[in-house]
């Protein structure tokens, strides 16, 4: 059924929102102001085509875009899109109660992304390999995919070539890319039975492809395989070699930014705990003037940011790991008796009860890191109410053309 709908406006998960009789609609790949026809029935209809754009509507750059699920913002103009996203951080914390002036958005470059997760099936043509298709689990077969650093483009043809060696005939594999600072590392891990073990066979004939050339190291269901060379990724002075299963930031510019805030604000700590640490992105920075214990639950992730540090020959200050569930065994505020400083990291779900526990602690400066606006608005009010005040607040456009947003506030207890 094909329905005439004015929008109203755009909502925060970047669909278009307008009202019938029946209530909200959302719109996909649609404007505020914008006039268009929908077709099929429910609250999220497809969008059939534009009547009225908006001045804001602008060319998608990528022959994907509708199609593919990610970067669906591609339409919006940059200036007005940066404003829209912004907005949404405002309104957040404004309903929390939080009105701190909100600093300008970071933003990067188009194809600045160094990590990409690709999804793999086995087709009579050959693999098929690319990102899940919008709001379902087919995959979009992608050639191209201009957001990635010029790097992982390049080497796609030869993802595919050893791809197509571990697809299984029902089933899927998981594959990950990543630019290092010394080549590209390429991990794959396939779905199989419980207990099947990798096939050797398949390991052998990847080795010894020709594609492997344009890679320094092969990871297969989270072993390695192959390492000609130790994979780095930078952090401050040290070279980090992160383990093929353990979270990298997607953007090495936006990594940069997000440290650069949070070692400046804490700079004059002597002692700092760096929570939901992952491989030391800001441990290692910190480190350069604080001692700091960095927490995190993955023991790989422990294990990279720990060589690193060791392998710096002592230039940086002490770092001691500490494997925790912070969800369930937050750092205690008695714990936390010798320590100025702190800064967490986590998933979306928050860092609510650690946050409690940092209220009642003696630590001066806090810096929050967070990739959900309305959980760290949670965590912020915790900290206001614990006696902290907030210096500044700084969206990291980390994932462009998406709703997600990264965020950066700074805060300081009140003397």
């Amino acid at each position: 059924m094909e329905q005439t709908l004015k929008i109203d406006m755009l909502g925060h998960q970047g669909d278009g929102i307008a009202h019938n009789d029946s209530g909200a609609v959302y719109v996909p790949f649609s404007l505020a102001g914008e006039t268009v026809v929908t077709i099929g029935e429910g609250a999220k209809p497809e969008l059939l085509r534009v009547e009225e754009a908006s001045p804001d509507r602008i060319d998608a750059f990528c022959r994907h875009f509708t199609t593919c699920g990610s970067c669906q913002l591609q339409h919006f103009d940059h200036d007005a899109y940066l404003a829209w996203k912004t907005d949404i951080l405002k309104t957040t914390f404004k309903l929390a109660g939080i009105t701190h002036e909100i600093e300008p958005i970071r933003h990067y470059g188009r194809a600045n992304r160094r990590r990409a997760v690709f999804t793999g099936v086995r087709t009579q043509a050959g693999i098929l390999l690319g990102f899940s298709e919008r709001a379902t689990n087919n995959i979009v077969g992608v050639k191209e995919c201009p957001i990635l650093l010029p790097e992982i483009e390049a080497v796609m043809p030869y993802v595919r070539d050893i791809s197509v060696i571990f697809a299984p005939r029902q089933g899927s594999i998981r594959v990950t890319v990543l630019a290092c600072e010394n080549g590209i590392d390429l991990s794959i891990e396939i779905t199989k039975e419980k207990n099947q073990k990798s096939d050797l066979t398949a390991i052998r004939k990847a080795i010894a492809h020709a594609s492997m050339d344009h890679f320094i190291r092969l990871s297969v269901d989270g072993e390695t395989v192959l390492e000609k060379e130790r994979p780095i990724i930078k952090a401050g002075i040290a070279n980090v070699a992160p383990a093929p299963d353990v979270f990298v930031q997607a953007s090495k510019e936006a990594e940069q930014d997000m440290a650069d805030l949070v070692t400046k604000h804490l700079k004059s700590c002597k002692r700092v705990v760096d929570l939901y640490s992952g491989i030391g992105p800001f441990a290692l920075r910190l480190a350069q003037k604080s001692e700091v214990i960095a927490s995190e639950f993955s023991q790989s992730a422990l294990d990279a940011l720990d060589r690193a540090w060791r392998d710096t020959g002592g230039k940086l200050k002490k770092i001691t790991v500490e494997r925790r569930d912070l969800t369930r065994r937050p750092f205690a505020f008695q714990e936390l008796k010798y320590i100025d400083g702190a800064v967490f990291d986590p998933p979306r779900a928050g860092a609510e009860i650690q946050c409690e526990h940092i209220a009642k602690s003696r630590v001066k400066k806090v810096a929050a890191v967070s990739c959900d606006p309305k959980t760290l608005a949670r965590d912020l009010n915790i900290l206001i109410k614990g006696g902290f005040e907030i210096k500044s607040i700084t969206p990291i456009d980390q994932f462009a053309y998406t709703h997600h947003l990264e965020t950066v506030v700074l805060l300081q207890r009140k003397k």
